[in-house]
């Protein structure tokens, strides 16, 4: 390996550091809506040049979560409730399709796993409440979703679910419903989905999915009475 070619790997290296860790911050609500996204602060506390920054925030602009202003300022975009509401509707199509897919095609050890997966997101549920057990169950969430995109055996579809189809953390504050009563719906999602995809039905499979994700669509009047409730 040539010297040049050891700096561009550590070049890229770099950028892809700085691109998972301002997207994670976004995506979990440590960054929210509007902040600013200060290139010198960023490349402090993440711990590279400001080269790779300017780089990952035109990967996050072009994503959607970053909107570059005039002389190339960060902000972390705002989602709108209308937003919310398509990127749902988007998410609810392709990952049915990806569903009906995997009912066809996926592993045994790709089913194992997703039953590992809800069964620790109950059993942490159960035992830590539903205020203590989010930061968990994001994480095994995401994975469950991944795990069904992956068994659908389509790179282009999971590419595009992996990067272009998430909201940041605050959006969900507009929801009006309990989210210890989504949780539990969740829950009950998940595990017919699964039989679905043990059942190797594409079509149950599909709708399974479709139902569990046009279920959490926000909903205007539930954004409105969520703002009543913060004015009152």
């Amino acid at each position: 390996m040539t010297r040049e070619s050891s700096k561009d790997g550590a070049t890229q290296s770099a950028v892809e550091t700085a691109y998972r860790r301002i997207r994670h911050m976004i995506l979990t609500g440590e960054m929210r809506s509007g902040d600013k996204l200060l290139e010198n602060q960023l490349a402090t506390t993440i711990g590279v040049s400001r080269t790779p920054i300017r780089e990952a925030l035109n990967r996050l602009n072009a994503e959607g979560l970053v909107v570059l202003e005039r002389y190339r300022r960060g902000i972390v975009a705002d989602f709108s409730l209308d937003d919310a509401i398509e990127i749902f509707r988007l998410r609810a199509i392709l990952e049915g399709h990806a569903a009906g897919r995997a009912a066809t095609r996926i592993s045994d050890t790709h089913l194992d796993r997703l039953q590992d997966l809800e069964r620790v997101m109950e059993k942490q549920f159960e035992e830590l409440g539903w205020n203590e057990h989010l930061e968990g169950f994001d994480k095994l969430n995401a994975e469950f979703h991944a795990v069904i995109a992956s068994a659908a055996e389509s790179p282009r579809l999971e590419k595009i679910l992996a990067s272009s189809l998430e909201l940041p953390a605050s959006i969900f504050n507009r929801y009006s419903e309990p989210v210890e009563m989504r949780t539990r719906r969740t829950h009950a999602q998940h595990r017919e989905i699964l039989s679905a995809l043990k059942a190797r039905n594409p079509e149950w499979a599909q709708a399974a999915m479709n139902a569990h994700l046009f279920s959490l669509l926000p909903t205007a009047s539930g954004s409105l009475e969520h703002e009543a409730d913060n004015m009152g």
